[in-house]
This record gives C-alpha cells, structure tokens and sequence, in this order.
C-alpha cells in the first residue's frame, strides 16, 4: 500500500498525508487532495509560499489496517507522567513557558472533555444548532448543537452590539467578563467577523437573567435570526490615515436609525452591512456583505512630487509599482516626477499603498455594493456595484440610508425565503434590480466594454430599426 504525503516544498513539513486506499475509497479525500496539489499555499512550518510536492512511499498494509493512532511524543509523556488525567492532550499542550490557551481554558466552566475530543479526533465536536426563543430578546439567541451530547447537550451563547470601533470602557468589559463568569463559561468571544461580541456557554435558565444584566449595562443584544445582523465597520479614523468618509460616525448614526431591524427580525433572510472607509476593505465587505458601503474618491490621487522623488532616491522600487498597477495609469520620469493617466486610473488605490507621498483626492464619498456572501445556495459571490458614487453627509447619512432602506425594501418584498441578497440578484438579475430600487445604471460600473452590444438591443428597437432600413432599399431600388 501507498502512503500519500503532501509536504512543503522549501523545508518537507508534511501538511496532508493520505493512504492510496483513503484516494479510491473516498471521493471526498480524493477532491481535497486534488486541490492542495493544485493550490497555491502558504507553508505552517517555514511560512514558504508555493505549491505542495507530492512524496509516495510504500507502507506495510498490516501497519495500517486495523493499527491505532499513535499519539505524537508530548501526548505519550503526558500520560506517562499523568495516567488518570482525563485531558491528556490538553496537558500536553498546557506544558511549557508560553501562554497555552488550554491552561486557560482550564480556568473557565467549560466543558474541557468537548476541547479534549476535538484535539483527539481533529475535528470540532460542536455544530450548527439554529436558534433559542427568548422573552424580550426578539431575534432570538443562537444555539451550538453538541456532537456529544454524553458530554453537554449544548451550548446557548448570546450576541452583544459593541461600541463603535471596538473602544470599551474598562468598567463595561468588567461588567461583561463577570456576568460572563456568573452565567456562562466565562468566555467572551471578542470582535467575531459579524462585528460583535459574543458571551459564550449560557444554561437556558440563565438566558433571561444574563441578558437583564447586560441591558442593565447598556448593551443591546440580538442579531440574530432573519434580521440586520450587526453592522461592522473599519476602526477609519480613530487609528488610520486613510479613510474617505467617517466610519465610526457613519455605525453610529446607522444603529439610531435601524435598530429596530437588527433585533426584530423580519427579511427572507439575515441581511449583513458592513462600512470600509477606503477601497482597501479592511472589514471584507465586498466578500460578505448584502450591502457594502466604501468610501470611494473621484478625482486623482494627490502626488507630492519631492517625497516621491525622495522614495525612489532613497530605494523605493518604482518601475515594479509602475508595472503592477492594475490600472497600467503609473509612469515615472526622474525629471518630471510620478504621472498618472486620468482615463486609466481606476482608484484603487494601490499607488497610495505603495508610494509615500501620494494621497487619496479631495472629492471624496461613497460607493454602495450590494450581493456579497460566502455562503449560500449558489456559493460564494463578490458584491455588485449599484451606485459608484454618493455623498455621505454627517450626521444623518440622509441619502446614504434612505438607499438602504429602499434595497433592503426590494429584498423583503421579492426575495424568497432564505435566500439571500447575492443569489436574489442572481435570480432576477441586475437589470431588474436596478428597476426595483430606481436606480440609473451608470458607465462606471462596467470595467470593460462589453463584446456583444447587440445583447442590450430592445426587439422593438430593433424591428423597428430592421423595418426603416427595408424600407430606405426598397426606395433606393425603385430610383
């Protein structure tokens, strides 16, 4: 029999291993193992980048069939040295001069036994559960099903809306680490992809007054179920230089205007938002968002000429900028300085990246996308462009959200239940929703010309275009 290993190429570490009787027998293993040898990835060990190298060796068959997993060496030392422990694996990994995030976990109430299986059979033991009706918490609380209910029968954990940027106060956190230690695991799962928080490990006889204790505090809780999820937003300019439009401000303003949608659900599905204050989508909206707004200019970057010059003289590789802008609008004169083709620049702001000295224009604002998911029944999808370019005006965002709540209106009233925005769109197509929302599409959504202009040709149009041109040659053939 064959043993398959997947290693990395620079230094060996082994990444995947298979047996040739796992590839036959299993279509599932077969796939994956396919595609590792076909992706580009990033080494574990020696953080090299490259594809994986294929290594096949022959085993013994008795070795494998009917053998039993040997534990790797600090498991085989933690039950010599603790044979009743009932978390061997866990000690293993508890022992030595570093932060261990198991001896941590050890301090809280949760069940260890769950962690211990999931590092024996490496896999997780929890699993999607659905959702825990709860008086005065009408989106609901989640629920983590347990794939051992001999251990725990599951898991309730509740979904807080954190402050804008994430900046909590030290009595707050304390509020919410001590009811998390009165009611729950004592595990707070902090800033998750949704932009919350997240207390973890809830007995449901404890629901009602955990969640009385957190309002009590000043929190909302929800989220949960067909409804806003929470918004997220990129910290913009509480720490980075570069957004185009106020963030923080923009979650905050958001939240006065639709919190009823994010705690009483209502849509066919969850509707995610998310706010990036620049093209560089630090908070992925444009990979998970139904409605995606980024903060977008439209003149051209702003170049300081002398710094640029200072860069290039100082090392600064500009031909590689210049070359891997994907605009191709970049080109550099050491007398003239750094150009950029207007026609061609489609402020992506990789320049800005790149070269210190240029900036982001002053005609600033933002775009609003729409369709982005990861999952779904037609998989993931990247958001559409529906509006490329709109004022965001302090302290209402009046225009911005009256949008908003008109593609969230379209989405309600034709979406079908549990469908979410990105397959919706595919459904009725972008054409339609332009329609529904009341929206012009405009020339800068389109990133290419398209190849076939006939397609967008109405047939009256061109009946009536057909029946002119018959008759202007049956005129030319009577002169």
């Amino acid at each position: 029999m064959e043993a398959i290993k997947l290693c990395c190429a620079k230094c060996g570490f082994v990444v995947e291993e298979y047996t040739s009787v796992e590839l036959t027998d299993n279509p599932r293993k077969a796939k994956r193992c396919q595609y590792l040898l076909q992706k580009s990835s990033i080494c574990p060990s020696c953080l090299a980048s490259g594809r994986l190298k294929e290594v096949r060796t022959q085993v013994d068959d008795n070795a494998i069939v009917g053998a039993k997993p040997q534990p790797a060496p600090g498991v085989a030392a933690a039950h010599e040295e603790h044979p009743q422990s009932p978390t061997p694996m866990m000690d293993a990994i508890s022992r030595g001069s570093w932060p261990s995030h198991a001896a941590e976990l050890k301090k809280t109430h949760y069940p260890l036994q769950m962690y211990e299986q999931a590092l024996q059979k490496r896999a997780t033991q929890w699993g999607y559960g659905g959702y825990v009706s709860l008086p005065g918490v009408a989106a609901g609380v989640l629920v983590r099903a347990s794939a051992r209910p001999d251990i725990t029968k599951g898991s309730n954990f509740l979904r807080i809306m954190d402050p804008c940027g994430n900046f909590f106060k030290t009595d707050a956190m304390r509020g919410l680490c001590d009811i998390a230690d009165k009611y729950a695991y004592g595990l707070l799962h902090l800033l998750s992809t949704g932009g919350d928080l997240e207390m973890l490990g809830i007995p449901t006889e404890n629901l009602k007054p955990a969640v009385d204790e957190i309002t009590a505090l000043g929190f909302d809780v929800g989220s949960t179920g067909d409804d806003y999820r929470t918004s997220e937003e990129c910290i913009g300019p509480a720490k980075c230089d570069l957004p185009l439009y106020d963030t923080l401000g923009f979650r905050e303003a958001w939240y006065k205007r639709f919190l009823e949608d994010v705690q009483y659900p209502r849509f066919p599905h969850k509707f995610k938002c998310k706010f990036a204050g620049c093209p560089n989508d630090c908070v992925r909206g444009g990979q998970k968002a139904d409605v995606f707004v980024c903060g977008v200019f439209r003149d051209l970057p702003i170049v300081d000429q002398p710094k640029v010059a200072a860069w290039v003289k100082g090392g600064g590789d500009i031909s590689t900028v210049c070359t891997r802008c994907p605009g191709g609008c970049l080109t550099w004169d050491a007398k003239r300085g750094l150009g950029i083709d207007g026609d061609s620049c489609i402020r992506c702001m990789y320049c800005i990246n790149k070269i210190p000295g240029v900036r982001p224009g002053g005609d600033r604002g933002v775009a609003i996308l729409v369709g982005g998911k990861l999952r779904g029944k037609y998989g993931p999808m990247l958001a559409k462009v529906l509006v490329p370019f709109m004022k965001a005006v302090p302290p209402d965002y009046k225009e911005v959200f009256d949008l908003i709540e008109r593609i969230t209106a379209v989405y309600d009233e034709h979406a079908r239940k549990k469908e979410r925005m990105g397959d919706f769109l595919l459904r009725i197509g972008m054409v339609e929703f332009f329609r529904l929302v009341g929206v012009e599409p405009s020339a800068q959504l389109f990133d290419r010309p398209r190849t076939n202009l006939y397609y967008h040709w109405e047939p009256e149009e061109v009946n009536a275009e057909i029946a002119q041109r018959n008759i202007a040659g049956q005129s030319v053939s009577k002169e």
